[in-house]
């Protein structure tokens, strides 16, 4: 049985929260949340289960999984703690912009796993077995306004997203700033980057008010040819900001650890 923490109780960790409690493969050890823990959210955790409003050493080494599902500024948190580099360790990282943000703290790690689940997007593994032949990349996102409520680009701009009545594209730019200006929106494009190892990968967001999907179309030219996805994700219930792909994207990772079968 492998110790599981999740960090972040929102509508992700609540999910795999359930789906690990009724696993036997896996013991859900710990819960960090920094509000406080609602009873009939919860009612499926057993006693072994210990509540947590903060991230410490001592969790870090009691557990073989740590999954994160809270905000890139708590991935940044997870890498600074020493522990967190202890053979036998599997990091699994939703926020994979904080991994980007991070990037160079995450070469001095040696023994913990770090894993990316595909997150809302299919391709990745095409674009990381040609990722040396790569010219050009980029990731068209097309969401309904209100999924792109509360980025922190909009504090900055003249844009009222509540007076968008057709498709537009709102902001293009590198994944340097996409991860900056949309954190809670744009993972994809950190995990993108990550697959392809191109830092010229070009971002676009476009705000549509009859969009019903989170949609990601990746366009990657090269000496192989092209590759053209298009997903297009339903939002979570309870949180159109998150596509139920990437929830299940964490679920799979968890069942290829089960079966001893690695696909990343």
């Amino acid at each position: 049985m492998m110790k599981t923490a999740i960090i972040g109780y929102g509508n992700i960790g609540k999910y795999l929260a359930e789906w690990i409690s009724s696993n036997s493969f896996y013991e859900l050890s710990y819960i960090v949340a920094r509000k406080e823990i609602e009873e009939e959210n919860s009612s499926f955790v057993t006693s072994s289960t210990q509540f947590r409003k903060e991230i410490t050493a001592d969790l870090i080494n009691d557990v073989d999984i740590i999954i994160e599902c809270a905000n890139k500024d708590v991935v940044t948190q997870l890498l600074k703690f020493p522990e967190i580099d202890r053979a036998g360790l599997k990091l699994i990282a939703i926020s994979t912009a904080g991994l980007y943000e991070n990037k160079m703290s995450l070469k001095d790690l040696q023994k913990c796993e770090v894993i990316l689940p595909v997150g809302a997007i299919a391709g990745l593994d095409a674009i990381k077995a040609v990722n040396d032949e790569i010219t050009s990349i980029q990731l068209k996102t097309t969401k309904h306004p209100r999924s792109l409520e509360g980025a922190p680009f909009f504090k900055n701009t003249k844009i009222d997203l509540s007076l968008i009545k057709t498709s537009q594209t709102i902001w293009e730019g590198k994944v340097s700033e996409a991860v900056k200006q949309f954190p809670k929106n744009i993972n994809v494009a950190a995990s993108i980057y990550f697959a392809s190892k191109f830092e010229d990968l070009i971002i676009k967001i476009v705000a549509d008010p009859n969009a019903t999907s989170n949609m990601h179309e990746i366009t990657c030219e090269g000496g192989f040819g092209k590759i053209f996805t298009r997903t297009e994700n339903k939002p979570s219930p309870s949180n159109p900001k998150t596509s139920f792909l990437a929830v299940k994207s964490v679920v799979s990772v968890l069942r290829n650890l089960n079966s001893n079968i690695k696909i990343n």
